[in-house]
C-alpha cells in the first residue's frame, strides 16, 4: 500500500506523514511539494531519513503523473494550495493554481482507482448569520482561495457522477500548530503574536474589536485524526473538522498571555478588510459519529506552539 500526499513538506502534510509512516501499513509515501510555502524543507527533514519517503519538488498543477503508473498507490492526499494571502493579491494565478492542480489531481485519481481526500476550507460558506456551521449549509465563497477550493469540490463530485470516484472531503476552520506559517487569513495571528513575544515585544496588534472577532481553532494533530478517521471510515461525504469552540481575539490573547507569562497589551486598529468573517464556528455532527473527538484544547495546543516557535 502506498500514497500520494500534496502539499507533503507543508504544515499539516508534514504532520499527516509522520502519522502514515509510523502508525498506518504504508510502504512507500510520495511528498509532492513546490515548497513555496515552506520555502525549504525543515518541517520533513525527519522523514527523509526514512527510505519510505520519497521527496519530489514540483507544481501539482503541472505534474506528471505517469511516474506512478505502475506503483501501488492506493490514496491520494490532496493538501496543496497557494498561500491564501497569495490569493488575495494575484487573484487569478491564486485561482488558477488551486483549479489546475484539483483537476490533474481528480484526473490522476479517475483513471488509476486511487481514493482521494481533498482538502478543503470552511471559506467555502457564504458569511454565516446561523451558528454552527452545518456541511449542508450555503456555499457562496466571497473569497478567491474559497472559490478555488468550492471549484475542486464540485470537479471531484461530477467526476464522481460521471466516472466513479472515491473521495473524501474535509472542510477545515481554524488549524494551528507546531510548523503553521503566518500564511492563513485567520490563524496567522497565532504565529504572528507568539513570534513578536518570543522577540521581545509584549504589545499585539488586533485589527478591529478583539471581543466581536471569533474563531474556531482546533490544533493540526486533531485535524490529521479527522482526515484519516474520515478516509478510511467513510466514502462520497464531506466533513466540517473544528471543535465546535468559538475563540474571541480577546480570549486568544488571554490564553496566550498564561502561556508564555507576559502581560500583553492590546493596540486595537481599524479593521478596513471586508473578506474577513466576524465569526466562524463549525458543526462536527458528522465527524463525530465517526467516533473522532479532538484532544487538544487551546491552553495545550499554545503551550506546544510557543515550545516550537
Amino acid at each position: 500500500m502506498q500514497s500520494i500526499i500534496t502539499g507533503g513538506a507543508g504544515f499539516i502534510g508534514s504532520h499527516l506523514t509522520d502519522r502514515l509512516l509510523y502508525n498506518l501499513d504504508f510502504d512507500k509515501i510520495y511528498l509532492i511539494d513546490n515548497l513555496i510555502r515552506t520555502d525549504n524543507l525543515r518541517n520533513i527533514n525527519h522523514l527523509l531519513k526514512n527510505d519510505r519517503v520519497e521527496f519530489i519538488e514540483s507544481d501539482i498543477s503541472k505534474f506528471d503523473f505517469s511516474k506512478f503508473v505502475d506503483r501501488d498507490i492506493t490514496h491520494l492526499f490532496h493538501l496543496a494550495a497557494p498561500r491564501i494571502n497569495r490569493c488575495a493579491k494575484y487573484n487569478r494565478e491564486g485561482h488558477e493554481s488551486i483549479a489546475n492542480g484539483g483537476f490533474n489531481v481528480v484526473n490522476y485519481c479517475i483513471n488509476n482507482r486511487v481514493k482521494l481526500f481533498f482538502s478543503s476550507t470552511a471559506s467555502v460558506y457564504q458569511k454565516p448569520k446561523i451558528f454552527p456551521i452545518k456541511e449542508d449549509m450555503a456555499c457562496y465563497p466571497h473569497t478567491i482561495y474559497g472559490s478555488g477550493k468550492l471549484y475542486t469540490e464540485n470537479l471531484i463530485k461530477s467526476y464522481d457522477n460521471m466516472y466513479g470516484l472515491d473521495y473524501t472531503i474535509n472542510r477545515f476552520f481554524s488549524v494551528y500548530g507546531v510548523r503553521m506559517d503566518n500564511s492563513g487569513a485567520y490563524t496567522e495571528v497565532i504565529f504572528n503574536w507568539l513570534k513578536s513575544i518570543k522577540d521581545g515585544n509584549k504589545e499585539l496588534t488586533v485589527f478591529g474589536n478583539p471581543d466581536e472577532k471569533v474563531l474556531d481553532l482546533v490544533y493540526v494533530e486533531d485535524v490529521v485524526e479527522a482526515i484519516l478517521s474520515t478516509t478510511f471510515n467513510s466514502n462520497k461525504e464531506v466533513f466540517n473538522v473544528s471543535t465546535e469552540t468559538g475563540t474571541t481575539l480577546r480570549e486568544l490573547i488571554e490564553c496566550i498571555s498564561k502561556v508564555t507569562g507576559v502581560d500583553i497589551e492590546i493596540d486595537m486598529v481599524a479593521d478596513s478588510r471586508t473578506d474577513i468573517e466576524k465569526k466562524r464556528v463549525g458543526d462536527t455532527t458528522k465527524l463525530r459519529s465517526l467516533g473522532w473527538r479532538p484532544e487538544i484544547d487551546l491552553e495545550e495546543g499554545i503551550t506546544r506552539t510557543w515550545k516550537w516557535v
